[in-house]
């Protein structure tokens, strides 16, 4: 006779588990865990010109004028400003900006905050920013000095040996910000040589690894390796710099133009290097992706492409293509009502958000896409 309420209670017990799993289940598609999405195509005139420096800065925009910095919401409303002067330079990651003018070096948070604001003992060539340190490059382009800042401008660590008789190149911050790579080039070697360091932050140097005379323009890092990539070559190492023949893959003819970080791997778009039309649009591309190495045909020739949400988007002059990995042909979808008219020349940047900047001109739109 107690069967029935027992019963019962199961019955009302699996509906409400049912429902908890439906509701999360819609959540995940909202966010496009699935590889859909609900958004459509629109578009929002920024106030900025494409030759401003115009950069993604999280799911916002910054641009400079040649004197003053300024943040931009992705539908165009300003954030903040942060008066540089002229001739400034500035780079930045998700969260933080680095910008220098001189021997001046501001840090800039992403509330437009000046977290530091000083002349530092020499010429600044360049700096990057990490989740953690910001590294700055010191004195001329031959023999520089390298130092390393927390987010406050307090110095925490330095490099001067490691770039005598070098051109320092390029670095960024990887493994969660406490590990640094660079490259460099030997000014003074009867041939060209590129140079990777790994370093971490205040610690330890791997010393220097070889990578030969082709140029490396892109290291990216995935999971626990460096994609290091040359003009010949895309070649994997670990934080030591131990090669991992396995991960070498030829790249000659085809040049990197957008990456993202899926899982443990690296998603990495290329597009041919010389085989453009007449006035510099593309019309294929390469995905290279852990075992994957893949092309695709565009169906028009297109301006720009670039990875988001392990999806590939192209822009031509009046369309955006859109391609899963798995995918054998490419979704054609309209620009949306605020471009009617207009004509696209150029792919600026991806905003973290989805949203794609996209030039026409010299006018500059922000375009959320499907």
């Amino acid at each position: 006779m107690q069967r029935a309420p027992s019963m019962d209670r199961n019955r009302r017990r699996l509906a409400v588990i049912g429902v908890i799993v439906l509701v999360f289940l819609l959540i995940l598609a909202v966010l496009g865990v699935f590889g859909g999405s609900n958004r459509s195509v629109s578009a929002a005139k920024l106030r900025c010109v494409a030759t401003q420096s115009v950069t993604p800065f999280g799911d916002n925009v910054l641009y400079y004028d040649n004197m003053t910095l300024y943040c931009l919401s992705a539908n165009g409303s300003e954030r903040w400003s942060y008066a540089l002067g002229s001739n400034a330079s500035f780079s930045c990651s998700d969260t933080m900006i680095a910008a220098w003018t001189g021997t001046q070096l501001h840090l800039i948070d992403r509330r437009g905050h000046s977290t530091y604001n000083e002349n530092l003992t020499d010429a600044i060539q360049f700096a990057r920013v990490g989740s953690k340190y910001v590294a700055v490059v010191l004195g001329g382009d031959i023999s520089p000095s390298l130092v390393i800042k927390d987010m406050q401008g307090t110095s925490v660590d330095n490099e001067t040996n490691a770039y005598r008789d070098m051109i320092l190149l390029d670095l960024g911050f990887f493994s969660d910000g406490e590990y640094l790579w660079t490259t460099s080039l030997d000014v003074y070697g009867s041939v060209p040589d590129t140079t990777l360091h790994t370093f971490r932050v205040n610690l330890s140097n791997s010393g220097g690894i070889s990578l030969g005379q082709n140029l490396v323009y892109a290291v990216i890092y995935a999971g626990t390796k460096l994609n290091v990539v040359s003009t010949r070559q895309l070649r994997q190492y670990d934080y030591r710099g131990t090669l991992d023949a396995s991960g070498t893959v030829l790249v000659y003819g085809w040049q990197l133009i957008s990456h993202q970080v899926a899982g443990n791997d690296a998603m990495l778009l290329f597009t041919p290097s010389r085989q453009t039309d007449e006035y510099g649009r593309i019309n294929q591309l390469r995905l290279i992706f852990g075992k994957t190495d893949k092309r695709f045909s565009l169906p028009s020739p297109c301006v720009g492409a670039a990875l988001f949400s392990r999806r590939i988007y192209a822009f031509s002059q009046d369309m955006i293509y859109r391609a899963n990995i798995g995918d054998r042909r490419f979704t054609a979808i309209s620009l949306p009502g605020e471009l009617s008219g207009a004509q696209v020349t150029g792919y600026l940047g991806m905003l973290s958000s989805g949203v794609a900047l996209l030039s026409c001109d010299n006018d500059v739109y922000a375009v959320t896409l499907p």
